[in-house]
């Protein structure tokens, strides 16, 4: 005796994967993700470019990637908010 059939018919079995598929792959506007892409590259570029001429904050940012120019964009900022907010805090506490 064989395993218990988990669908009733191919066109079952059809559905279910279709749905999986559907949970798993979400659509996507392909001209919108390519204008997204371009602009990742123009940010890449434009902190290489303020790399070269000096700027902090593009040092601490640049990358050979844009997923690593982009977490290290998000870091940078974060810890410049996290220390303006405590010098801030300190400044209070000293009044």
């Amino acid at each position: 005796m064989g395993r218990p059939r988990q669908y009733g018919s191919g066109a079952e079995r059809q559905r279910a994967f279709r749905q999986r598929l559907e949970a798993e792959w979400p659509r996507v506007n392909g001209a919108a993700l390519d204008r997204l892409h371009r602009r990742l590259d123009e940010l890449q570029e434009a902190v290489w470019a303020a790399r070269d001429a000096g700027d902090e904050s593009a040092r601490a940012c640049s990358a050979a990637s844009v997923e690593t120019v982009l977490e290290r964009v998000i870091r940078h900022f974060q810890e410049r908010a996290r220390e303006i907010k405590q010098r801030k805090q300190g400044d209070n506490q000293g009044s």
